[in-house]
């Protein structure tokens, strides 16, 4: 791999671990955001970070909370939304300021 690939891993990599020094969930919930949704908001983000190629994050979402609609299931959907196209930026980016030598 030539080092401007590994530039982009690394950048992608250090801004997920520093995004992960914070609970999404904590924060919300002292904005003012119910639990649930936070929680939900939380999971849909871990997931979007997941989908959108982040190195350290899993999938998450609780299957009967999320089908039961409410709160869990609107955070969820936005967390998702919100952390996948953040991570797809920053992929993007990444890959902007180090461009592939291999063509």
């Amino acid at each position: 791999m030539h080092g401007s690939r590994w530039q982009a891993v690394l950048v992608v990599a250090a801004a997920t671990a520093l995004a992960a020094c914070t609970s999404v969930q904590e924060g919300l919930v002292e904005r003012g955001y119910p639990p649930a949704y936070a929680e939900g908001y939380d999971h849909g983000c871990a997931s979007g970070k997941a989908a959108g190629g982040g190195l350290f994050e899993q999938a998450q979402r609780d299957p009967e909370r999320y089908q039961g609609g409410g709160e869990y299931a609107q955070g969820w959907d936005a967390g998702y939304q919100k952390c996948l196209a953040d991570m797809r930026a920053m992929v993007i980016d990444a890959r902007t300021r180090n461009p592939s030598q291999d063509k």
